[in-house]
């Protein structure tokens, strides 16, 4: 979205109402904002910025949930400083096996069946951080130890049978493996992952429970490959005051107890 400075642009209120257009038109299970909710580097009161988009979240009965990206906390605020304004949502969605590291909170969801009250799916949400300590090895940062072994313990605990979805804001490194021949829909920048691989991915083949992923971060791609039978997907750029030649919109994620179905709804 990459809301700016309060009071807001132009751009942003039409963020704003582009949202507000897809959310009165459409019903939903849950809204999951996967990072970059602001310009952190340009705003001296993100919590006024934010004010704006929660009243706005906050007329509709859905659940949400919220992870972080990397211009979130660019300024002189930081993740629980933001998480901590979370609060002025009315439907925040009930996160379980929640897990804050070095300021980044790692959370599950639990979906399940209305009519059986069987679990039939698990949302894995990692806050995928922001910039590496040393940028000649890495622009950015990459999913932490303490990250990945919070996704093995966390997914032991789970003995029946579900098909789980991960959703973060930068990308894992497998993104790039992706064949762009082999896409649909847009592939049209480079994938910016980290430079390094702290092995999430293996950890999610190994399991085998994780059927699908969903990253933000990169404006001109909004494409579902597939890389060793995981779904790779981006969702779709939102907030008109950023970069990016796509339409914005957002993506619409129909999820199933074996499945997943995509649609990028556009403003």
């Amino acid at each position: 979205m990459h809301l700016g400075e309060y009071p807001l642009t132009e751009n942003d209120l039409k963020t704003l109402a582009g949202i507000k257009k897809v959310l009165s038109e459409n019903t939903f299970d849950l809204i999951m904002i996967t990072g970059d909710l602001i310009w952190g580097k340009e705003n001296e009161a993100p919590r006024d910025s934010l004010k704006e988009l929660y009243d706005l979240l906050n007329t509709f009965d859905v659940p949400v949930a919220i992870t972080y990206g990397n211009h979130d906390t660019e300024g002189m605020y930081n993740r629980k400083y933001l998480r901590d304004f979370e609060s002025h949502l009315k439907h925040l969605a009930v996160r379980d096996n929640r897990y804050i590291v070095n300021d980044r909170e790692n959370y599950t969801l639990n979906i399940f069946d209305e009519e059986t009250d069987k679990l039939v799916n698990v949302l894995y949400v990692w806050d995928s951080g922001d910039y590496f300590k040393d940028p000649k090895v890495s622009q950015y940062a990459a999913i932490g130890r303490h990250q990945i072994d919070w996704y093995i313990e966390t997914s032991k605990k789970y003995s029946n049978r579900t098909f789980d979805v991960g959703f973060m804001h930068i990308p894992l490194p497998e993104y790039k493996e992706v064949d762009k021949e082999q896409v649909s829909g847009s592939y049209d920048e480079k994938v910016c992952s980290a430079d390094i691989n702290s092995g999430l991915f293996y950890e999610i083949v190994n399991f085998g429970k994780i059927k699908a992923l969903f990253a933000g971060h990169d404006h001109d791609n909004n494409f579902s490959g597939t890389w060793n039978n995981v779904s790779l997907n981006y969702g779709n750029v939102t907030g008109y005051n950023t970069y990016g030649h796509l339409e914005r919109g957002v993506l619409q994620i129909d999820l199933y107890n074996d499945k997943i179905e995509r649609k990028i709804i556009n403003f």
